[in-house]
């Protein structure tokens, strides 16, 4: 979205107290395994896993939203990378990716951060081991189910890819995807569904289409695509279920909360009374192991990752999508009386803020 003076000038303010800004520049001493003109990677030094490894943008954001769509696709197009430089690290056949948005959601640090956590079976990790038990109304899934095909040519619009041309094609692995689920939106790459029963009311799975497992093996367009999509489901639950927060946790390779291996993304819509961060969250705690081995072993295998940019294509016209809050009637509207994007991600970020 374009930031007003007035977001701007908040941001700067907002980055002298931060932390995290103090640990990109220097000011404070950090733990980095990677680093470029617009990302830093850190292991954590109170981690949940051993391994833990912190992945942000260096320019300062409070949430998602506020990234400039270049550096979102630095960062999400570098996520294989680092993931796969982690696994072999720590020498791990799986991963986990978890991003919190709002308080509510668990997000406790004001610079947008996305952790990764190496991954295996039997490692003793049960946050992401949830039971889905949840149906979501009737009336709910049809707005979800209009609204987001609309976001999601909104988004082509802005982002034109020669690939995309329609739904393509129902690979054979996710056969039982398409069966048990009820489709929101697909095209080449992407397949979009909320499960039969889900872990809160409003879960959106986003599963790949062009690779069955590991997140590594997507390129930097694929892995920003798959990305780009979970964000608008985020930002669909917001406008469209009117959550308070988001998680946004991806599952590559087989672990004892993900047995079929599937790459997933999963969105789940937060309220504050959901009861999910007893188990969802972890408890900061100093590790029992040297961190700075951890550190060097980890930033010995980053040396690979690099972001190559592809060339630009030129700019097309924004077609501006509506999404419909449940019970109420439309309100900033368009002159043609659709709600335009950037009002959604507004309205989104002020959810997240209060």
């Amino acid at each position: 979205m374009n930031l007003t003076p007035e977001m701007k000038a908040q941001l700067q303010e907002q980055k002298k107290q931060c932390i995290f800004c103090k640990l990109i520049s220097g000011e404070m001493e950090a733990k980095k395994v990677f680093e470029d003109d617009v990302t830093v990677a850190m292991v954590d030094i109170y981690p949940a896993i051993k391994g833990h490894t912190l992945f942000l943008p260096k320019e300062h954001y409070p949430i998602l939203p506020y990234m400039p769509q270049e550096e979102f696709k630095h960062l999400f197009g570098l996520v294989p990378g680092m993931c796969e430089a982690v696994k072999k690290a720590m020498v791990t056949t799986s991963c986990n990716v978890f991003i919190a948005s709002g308080g509510v959601a668990g997000q406790q640090a004001g610079h947008f951060l996305m952790h990764i956590f190496p991954r295996d079976q039997g490692d003793g990790f049960f946050n992401f081991f949830w039971k889905q038990k949840e149906t979501l109304e009737d009336e709910k899934l049809k707005v979800l189910q209009n609204n987001f095909p609309i976001m999601m040519g909104n988004h082509f619009k802005r982002n034109p890819m020669s690939w995309h041309t329609g739904n393509g094609e129902q690979p054979s692995f996710l056969k039982e995807v398409y069966e048990n689920g009820h489709v929101l939106y697909e095209d080449e790459q992407v397949l979009c569904v909320v499960p039969e029963k889900g872990v809160v009311k409003g879960h959106i799975e986003v599963y790949s289409k062009v690779e069955k497992s590991l997140i590594e093996n997507l390129s930097i367009e694929e892995s920003f695509h798959l990305f780009s999509t979970a964000s608008l489901a985020a930002t669909l639950v917001f406008e469209g279920l009117g959550s308070q927060g988001t998680n946004i946790i991806l599952k590559s390779g087989t672990t004892d909360d993900n047995s079929e291996g599937k790459l997933c993304v999963h969105i789940l819509p937060r309220s504050q009374d959901d009861g999910l961060n007893k188990t969802l969250l972890w408890e900061a705690k100093q590790p029992s192991y040297d961190v700075d081995s951890v550190m060097k072993k980890i930033k010995d295998k980053t040396w690979k990752v690099k972001y190559k940019e592809e060339a630009k294509k030129e700019e097309t016209l924004i077609v501006k999508p509506e999404v419909i809050k449940i019970g109420s009637e439309k309100k900033d509207t368009d002159e043609d009386g659709s709600l335009g994007f950037e009002d959604e991600i507004k309205k989104a970020i002020e959810k997240i803020r209060n």
